[in-house]
């Protein structure tokens, strides 16, 4: 008898929600928070088994800027999104960008692009200048 396992280790990135009226940390703007949360599995038969490196990131809907969220509080708000976000809870993340951002199509693109998939516009990221 042989026994053929499917397992595999995955990245993936899970949208838990919104938390409006907030003045933004980078560009004191009124806007939202569009929480993330981001971990690595492992999976057997595609049922996640284990999971680590767990990070809430947080982007601005003023400015498109990322911060990650204190883990303590990300847990909760997975609990209850009514749960406040301080500008104390988040770290101002500069190295960590998941996507960057199409100007002309007004669309978030995978950050393995240089040129957007839907239109060939060069990319920025969020918050900066164009990437070069």
């Amino acid at each position: 008898m042989f026994f053929i396992g499917i397992f595999g280790i995955q990245d993936k990135d899970q949208f838990i929600g919104t938390y409006n009226n907030v003045v933004c940390p980078s560009c004191e703007r009124l806007g939202g928070y569009e929480i993330h949360k981001s971990y690595t599995y492992l999976h057997i038969f595609f049922i996640p088994i284990f999971r680590w490196d767990i990070r809430y990131i947080v982007k601005t809907s003023c400015c498109g800027c990322l911060y990650e969220l204190d883990p303590s509080v990300g847990k909760e708000f997975e609990k209850n999104p009514d749960t406040e976000i301080k500008k104390e809870d988040l770290r101002r993340v500069d190295s960590y960008f998941p996507f960057k951002y199409c100007s002309n199509c007004k669309t978030d693109v995978p950050a393995k692009f240089n040129y957007c998939p839907y239109c060939g516009e060069k990319l920025q990221l969020p918050g900066k200048g164009k990437v070069t």
